[in-house]
């Protein structure tokens, strides 16, 4: 049952941040902009992924389905952040 549990969270948090953070991405690219976000929620965001990557691998039995789970969301995250840097500086060089 634990481990059907784990698998369940696991594939479910896999589900909407491969579906999700990629699509604003996209979205972030095109427009070049990240208006709208806000860089201290976003840098939250790629905080919580990463610390549970690391949680996961630093438990005496190492955890693959908080690892694998969260990892994409962390990549994704910090994706996001840099857009968010790039474009705003952008968007100040332009004024």
């Amino acid at each position: 049952m634990t481990d059907f549990v784990g698998f369940s969270a696991f594939l479910i948090t896999v589900i909407y941040t491969c579906l999700g953070l990629p699509v604003q991405i996209r979205k972030n690219y095109r427009s070049k902009s990240t208006a709208g976000l806000s860089p201290f929620m976003i840098l939250l965001m790629a905080c919580a992924f990463s610390t549970w990557v690391i949680y996961g691998l630093i438990k005496s039995d190492q955890d693959w389905y908080i690892v694998g789970s969260n990892f994409p969301g962390a990549v994704f995250s910090f994706t996001i952040l840099s857009q968010t840097w790039r474009y705003r500086s952008r968007a100040k060089r332009q004024d």
